[in-house]
């Protein structure tokens, strides 16, 4: 990821998180084994400085007492360790890649 998604347009990655009440929970921590922490994903993206980063394939672990991380809490733990241009993907989003990346929900 590092060597090709240097200076890319667009580079889209997936990411996994839960709750701090979570991570001693041991199926959560087998799901997060095989996923990248919001932190780990900033630190590819400052590192191959993308024109945009876009997140897809969210995984927000949650269980019956303990909900989910929401889409703010995702940013904030991302910025940690990345301040560059960021959009988490949602159903229909579209990108357009030109001399700049847009991105638009379409209409469904």
């Amino acid at each position: 990821m590092l060597r090709y998604g240097a200076g890319a347009d667009l580079l889209v990655h997936e990411v996994a998180m839960a709750r701090p009440e979570l991570l001693g929970e041991v199926y959560i921590q087998r799901i997060l084994n095989h996923h990248t922490s919001p932190q780990e994903a900033g630190h590819v993206f400052a590192a191959t400085r993308p024109k945009l980063a876009a997140f897809t394939h969210l995984v927000l672990l949650a269980n019956k007492t303990v909900a989910a991380p929401t889409i703010e809490e995702l940013i904030a733990a991302t910025r940690e360790t990345y301040s560059g241009p960021l959009v988490v993907g949602e159903d229909l989003v579209s990108f357009d890649i030109g001399t700049t990346v847009r991105h638009s929900k379409l209409e469904s």
